[in-house]
């Protein structure tokens, strides 16, 4: 597994909130919203096949607060339209594809690479960043790029 740093300049997300357990998000509820912000963007914006940003906050107990969205100067007319202002951050990251297992196991992997390169992870602005390739489906059936803020 190979693991980087990358940096993200500033920039507003802009899509639609979520906030629910993890067994809803197991039974499908943030790829239903994935699915329907691709939809949207590809309504309001034809032949644009920007990556799909999905930003998730573990603030609660049994589950978590996420956007999934675009990056963009203005918030999208969505259902639950939302954005959040990020600044610039840097990221430990690897990509996840269907045959990497367990998505969970394999941020535990990155923590503990975290961890042994002596860097400090940083949940203040968010807990996790996620980057779809258009076309994304599912984790069975596509890739997704894995981040995790650090300081």
């Amino acid at each position: 597994m190979v693991f980087e740093i990358v940096e993200r300049p500033a920039q507003r997300i802009s899509g639609s909130f979520w906030e629910g357990t993890f067994g809803e998000a197991a039974d499908g509820a943030v790829r239903r919203l994935i699915a329907e912000m691709q939809g949207h963007h590809q309504h309001l914006h034809p032949g644009d096949h920007a990556a799909l940003v999905g930003i998730s906050w573990n603030d609660r107990p049994d589950g978590f607060r996420y956007l999934v969205g675009y990056v963009s100067d203005k918030a999208e007319t969505t259902v639950h339209p939302g954005f959040v202002d990020l600044p610039a951050m840097r990221f430990v990251t690897a990509l996840h594809h269907p045959d990497s297992g367990d998505v969970f196991a394999h941020y535990q992997r990155m923590f503990d690479w975290i961890a042994a390169e002596g860097h400090a992870v940083d949940t203040a602005p968010l807990h996790y960043r996620e980057e779809y390739d258009p076309g994304f489906v599912s984790l069975s059936l596509s890739s997704l790029r894995l981040m995790v803020p650090i300081g």
